[in-house]
């Protein structure tokens, strides 16, 4: 009888607007930020966003792309949890840490306990508890890449 192994946690990683919007753009099905919502749609990582980031996300795509929301919402749908914005009390505990729009998808990546935030926006992010990454979505992608060899 094969012996059960214990289940696996997730990695939890956070989702920025302007990933959700590169993700749910059908014409870069091979973009990093696109694999990273299928890795979890497919439930090897836990992608989550915020309501904060969805709107910011949608009220882009609306303006600049709206061919794409019907895959907008195909994406948040199928690959994304969406999780609470963080209170005002909560968002002040992070002024200084990043540019002032950012502070709320800072604050709900550290809340909701990420390990990674991933953004395209690295440098809007100036410092980050130490149990969080700003990474953007490629180097995301080429860790898990190089992860996966190491099995």
């Amino acid at each position: 009888m094969a012996q059960r192994r214990p289940p696996v946690a997730r990695l939890r990683v956070f989702f920025d607007a302007d990933v959700l919007i590169s993700a749910a753009t059908p014409e870069s099905p091979i973009s990093a930020a696109h694999i990273l919502a299928q890795l979890s749609a497919l439930t090897l990582i836990d992608g989550v966003t915020t309501t904060y980031a969805l709107d910011q996300a949608e009220r882009n795509i609306k303006k600049k792309l709206p061919g794409s929301l019907r895959d907008f919402h195909e994406l948040l749908e199928n690959a994304l949890r969406v999780v609470s914005d963080v209170s005002q009390k909560e968002l002040r505990d992070f002024a200084g840490y990043a540019e002032e729009h950012d502070i709320p998808i800072l604050a709900g990546a550290v809340l909701h306990h990420c390990r990674f935030l991933v953004t395209r926006n690295v440098s809007d992010y100036y410092k980050t508890p130490k149990k969080l990454e700003v990474i953007g979505p490629g180097d995301l992608v080429r860790s898990a890449r190089e992860a996966l060899l190491h099995l």
